[in-house]
Order: structure tokens, then sequence, then C-alpha cells
């Protein structure tokens, strides 16, 4: 491992200024600061927006990884390539920035971990101390066993061990409550630094990151609940009967990150900026290279679910020599793959992402060059904790469980229509129970719920209505409530639904058509990077296919 301290530095961090685009401005010299001279507060809002583009939007990034493993993506005719993608035939080059870029911002966490400690900073060090978790958590659900206890030493240990999966996992859970400790400490604590507009994500609000520490408990420990260890399975249902009543709760609204995105170069959303539009106005490179799988299309239109119309554009097909207009995506693997231009008599016009589609449009996926970027969504929490109440992990019970897996749906709802220049105050102070009709995206939601009433659509849809869905064992409900999850996740936090899948199984999306072998990839492997430099640690005998601890479910 030869990934050594790269401090970040914003402008606004340093002087008065106060310019909409302040945190993306990079204007300071580096050299003017070391990682023994730093302030905490100098890097934390350009750590916390590099972990959102890591995320979601960067080249590369997990989301984009996911989009394509999890069944949301395919390609269109106007790019060849993306063939690891179609056949599964991994290599050490596949998406290796994802390892380096990572440490590497994790190494600007542990800067503010450790200089907050020491010079009167506990809340940002808290705050970098529930971010490492959150990195390291990617690390571990893609590649397994990586560099923990002794990484991040910079010049100290470039060849640092791998420790196991499991163990990491143990000890995010340590690492989280202590930033829970380490913030109530802080508060009693007079000549704490406050944290203010540099936390690009709460605001300064420590409560909430409490709550988010509480919520990433929740998705580790969903995670591991169902492995081969009966010490492990057991240990989370302890430590879950604790976190039900964790004092502080879990995160209410989305958490997102918004260090003021604006239409410059550098400083859009870097979803927007990678799969729409330049500042300059021009079509982004990858734009026309990626359309939606027929089989997402599909789970909505289905479903009679009205979000198809604020994620996609209707494509066309020619039927009888007629341009017939419709919801088309593509099939992964596909000889023919569809075009982003006029449907012909042999090829199909896929629908886009809407918001890719022209400068003017703005849709659920693709906002706008000013949308925050998620860290994690409101929905994935509500599912999780539904998923805990109809397995008996949470107390509440099944009526319960229900109502978490509607709030879930709801909050999907609300995200997708949400409009991108919601400000960061707004979204934090937003609740479900403070919805009301003039909500962007509850009107949507209460017809789509309303076809699950008598005479409905849905009344009798298992992958829908709460009250038919089928209960399996211990598990309860557990399909019906990852398969609403994985359409609420869709391309936004896609690495989650690919962790879902691979741990329960569901839902139960199309093989690539290419697939070398008749099974989904289990990992990312080892970067050729980590190959050449700490071979002597890197883990031996690992293909795309060995899987992670708690990937169980064949």
């Amino acid at each position: 491992m030869k990934i050594l301290p790269k401090i970040l530095f914003a402008a606004v961090l340093t002087t008065a200024a106060s310019s909409c685009d302040d945190f993306l401005d990079i204007n300071e010299n580096p050299n003017a600061f070391t990682q023994e001279s730093v302030a905490p507060d100098i890097i934390l809002a350009q750590a916390l927006t590099n972990t959102a583009a890591i995320y979601t939007g960067n080249n590369p990034s997990y989301n984009s990884y996911a989009s394509w493993a999890a069944g949301y993506w395919t390609k269109t005719n106007t790019v060849s390539g993306y063939g690891e993608e179609q056949t599964y035939n991994y290599s050490t080059a596949y998406y290796a920035g994802l390892f380096d870029n990572t440490y590497d911002n994790l190494n600007d966490y542990n800067i503010i971990q450790t200089r907050g400690a020491t010079t009167g900073f506990p809340n940002h060090a808290a705050i970098a101390r529930i971010m490492k978790a959150y990195g390291f958590l990617l690390l571990v659900d893609q590649y397994g066993n990586i560099p923990y206890s002794e990484a991040l030493k910079g010049a100290g240990n470039v060849t640092p061990k791998y420790d196991k999966a499991e163990d990491i996992y143990a000890d995010l859970l340590v690492q989280l409550k202590g930033a829970i400790v380490d913030i109530d400490a802080a508060h009693d604590d007079a000549t704490a630094r406050l944290v203010s507009r540099e936390d690009v994500v709460f605001g300064g609000n420590m409560d909430k990151w409490k709550q988010f520490a509480n919520s990433l408990q929740l998705r580790i420990l969903l995670r591991e609940s169902q492995t081969a260890s009966d010490a492990i399975n057991n240990e989370v249902k302890t430590q879950l009967a604790a976190l039900q009543n964790a004092p502080d709760g879990f995160i209410t609204s989305d958490v997102v990150v918004q260090p003021n995105y604006a239409i410059n170069a550098g400083q859009q959303n870097p979803l927007y900026n990678r799969y729409a539009y330049t500042a300059a106005g021009t079509g982004a490179t990858e734009r026309n290279y990626q359309v939606p799988t027929q089989y997402i299309i599909d789970q909505y239109v289905n479903n009679s679910d009205p979000r198809v119309s604020q994620l996609y554009t209707r494509g066309a097909r020619v039927i009888d020599g007629v341009n017939t207009p419709g919801y088309i995506g593509g099939v992964l693997g596909e000889a023919s793959p569809p075009t982003v231009g006029t449907a012909s008599a042999s090829t199909r016009q896929a629908s886009r992402f809407l918001g890719a589609n022209s400068l003017t449009a703005s849709g659920g996926i693709i906002k706008g060059a000013n949308a925050p970027t998620p860290l994690m969504l409101l929905a994935e929490q509500k599912f999780n904790e539904a998923e805990a109440e109809t397995r008996g992990l949470f107390t509440n019970g099944e009526a319960e469980a229900k109502k978490d897996y509607l709030d879930g749906i709801k909050a999907s709802f609300i995200y997708f229509y949400r409009p991108a220049s919601t400000s960061l105050g707004a979204i934090n102070a937003s609740t479900l129970a403070g919805a009301t009709a003039e909500t962007p995206g509850i009107n949507q939601y209460n017809t789509f719920i309303a076809t699950t009433e008598a005479g409905g659509a849905n009344v009798a849809n298992p992958l829908v209505n709460f009250d038919v869905a089928t209960t399996k064992g211990g598990l309860g409900k557990q399909e019906i409530i990852i398969y609403q999850k994985y359409l609420a996740l869709n391309s936004v936090a896609s690495v989650e639904a690919w962790d879902d899948f691979r741990r329960t199984g569901f839902p139960k999306i199309p093989l690539a058509g290419q697939a070398a072998e008749a099974k989904f990839p289990a990992r990312l492997l080892y970067p050729l990077s980590e190959l050449s430099t700490n071979s002597a640690n890197v883990p031996t005998g690992v293909t795309q296919y060995s899987k992670i601890f708690w990937d169980v479910v064949d």
C-alpha cells in the first residue's frame, strides 16, 4: 500500500469569503500546510465532498459500479466496451481507483481525527471517526479482508497487514459508538471548538451526526445478520436489541452533502457532471453510454408506479412501421443494444435518465448541477427498520414493520421528486411526519399506495401490498421490503442495493447475457497497485466469485 496523506484545502475555511462556491474553490497553497499543522476545520468540507463523489458520481464511484452489477444499467449501441460489466470477467484494473481513492479519503479523516483530538476540535474528530467507519465499510463490502489496524500510517507503514472482514465489522461498531460518546463529551467541554459551515452535511448539528452513527450501525448489523456464524448472528441480535432504544434515535431526513454545487467547472454535482452535462452546457462524455435496463423499468411499469416518469423519459420502438412510444430499456449483454437516437425497424430507442435528456430537464436520479449528493437515503433507513421489525430483530412488531415499509416508499417519493435547488437546511429540517400535500412527491405517493386498496391494481400484488406479501419463517416479509428498497436506491445508492442482493438474494435480477459463468460476481479484485506494493500481505486465491463473509445466500 503506497497511499500517503494528501491534504485537501478549501479557501472558504481560511478566509472570510462567503461566495456560494467557496467550498469548491481551492485557492490556498497546499505547501503552506503540513499534516502536523493543519487545523481540522480546514479540510473537513473537502473531505466530506470527496466522500460523496466517490460514493455516487466520481469516475470511478461505488454507485456506478453497482448500478451495472445490480441490474439498473446497461449499455447503448453508441459505445463499444463494457466487457467486464457484461461478462463479469473482472481484472485487477476494473474499478481499481475505488480502493486507492477511498484510502486517500480515509487519510484525510484520519488527519482530522488525530489533530482534532489534540488541538481542541473534538467534534470534528468525532465526525471524522464516523466517516472513517463509513469509508471502511464501503471497502470491506466490495473487497472483504483489507488493511485496517495497520492502515493510514503513512510512511510509517506502507505494507500494512490485512485484517479479517468480520473483525473490521466488529470494530466499526465500536468506533461508531465511541464517536457518539465523543460528541457527548465535547458538548460538556466549554473549550471545544464548535462545528460550523465547514460541515456540509449537517451544518454543525451534532445530534444529527449521532443519529447518522446509529443508522450506520443498523446498516452494518443487518448486513451481517444472516451469516453462517452463530456467534456473529447472536451478537447481532444483542446489539440490535440495544440499538433499537438508542437515546439519539436514527436519521429523520436524507443525509446529503451540499458544498454549494454550481454550474462552474469542477463545482457541479458529480453524478450530473459525469452523466449529463458539463459546466459549458455540452453533453458529458458518458451521457449517451448507459441507459436503464428493461428489468428496472418493468418493475415500475408493471406495478403502476408513477416514479417511472420522474426517473426516465419515454423511448420508442417501431411496430408494424409505426413509431410507438413507451418506456424502453436494454438487456445487459444483449447482441443488439438500443440507441439513444431515433428508433428504426431494427433498433429500439431507449428511455433516458430524465435530467440527462436536456439542459432544462430535471429528474429523480439526475436532478441538476446544483443538487446535493446523498450519503444515505432516509428510505434506506426506514426499510432497514422495517426489515429488523419483520424479522423480530427489533421488537416493535409487524404493524410497525408495515408503517416503516410505507415510510420507506414515502421517503423515496420525496427524494426522487424533490427539486435540485432545495437547500441543505430545508432537507435537514424535513421529516416524514411534516410532509403535506404541498411536499413534492406526496401526491404521487398517495396515488401509488391507493393502488393497494380494494379494486386497485396492486391489491393482490405481493411486491407492493404489504398485507399480502409472502412471509418466510424467521425472515418475515423481508422479500417485499428489499424489493421496494431496491426501487428506492435506484442509481443513487446502488451499492447498498447490490450489497442487499448478495446478502438476501432479492430482488431476482437477471444475470448478464454474456456472463462468463452462470453466477453473479461477489466482489471486486484487489487493484494492481496493491499487488505491486504490498504483495506479501494481499490475500491469495481470491477471484470475483470469492464471497464476503456475510454473503451466504446463493
